[in-house]
């Protein structure tokens, strides 16, 4: 009974997997994503809001006669501002937030294209030369310089293995490959 509650456990217990990680990270992303747009549309509300607030006094002189007939050629200032009156500043807002939406975050995908291509002709060319430069002579210039680090190391490590209590003399002579055991080993061989 012991064994199959414990073994009931661990599976409880068990690490996440990879399918499930991203499922978490894409619900992460898509919450972040839609919170960004619910601000981004009160925003635009708002503003919006404000901006028909104050072309309020505005609207109310166009409608009199005799300011409409003053402003001559541009009496379409007038007409402009009396449709928009009539939107909808809820669906003005969603309209700009649906125009300001890009799949590569607050700026448009060409923006970025366009600058990353500009990074990579200007100094981007030469660090991405030095990295692969770099790459390329890893191999040959470091491994040996970090081969020879780590066989110091462990040369010393095993000199203090088997060196420290006694000295290098008693480590030759007790060493089952020593020269003495050696005539030993020879002579049970030939046997």
């Amino acid at each position: 009974m012991r064994t199959l509650h414990n073994g009931a456990h661990s599976r409880a217990g068990l690490p996440l997997s990879a399918a499930m990680l991203c499922s978490v990270l894409l619900s992460v992303w898509l919450l972040m994503f839609v919170v960004s747009r619910v601000h981004m549309l009160h925003l635009s509300h708002s503003a919006l809001s404000q901006q028909r607030e104050d072309e309020r006094w505005l609207l109310r002189q166009c409608a009199s006669d005799e300011f409409y007939h003053n402003m001559k050629q541009h009496s379409s200032l007038c007409d402009d501002l009396s449709t928009l009156s009539r939107s909808s500043v809820l669906l003005s807002a969603v309209q700009h937030v649906i125009d300001h939406t890009y799949l590569c975050g607050y700026t448009p995908c060409h923006e970025l294209l366009d600058a990353t291509v500009a990074w990579l002709l200007g100094k981007g060319l030469a660090v991405t030369g030095v990295a692969a430069l770099a790459l390329l002579l890893f191999p040959t210039l470091f491994v040996p310089i970090l081969r020879s680090n780590v066989n110091y190391f462990a040369d010393r490590r095993m000199r203090q293995l088997y060196n420290a209590p006694y000295g290098t003399v008693h480590y030759g002579a007790s060493h089952p490959w020593s020269g003495e055991d050696e005539g030993t080993y020879a002579r049970a061989e030939k046997l």
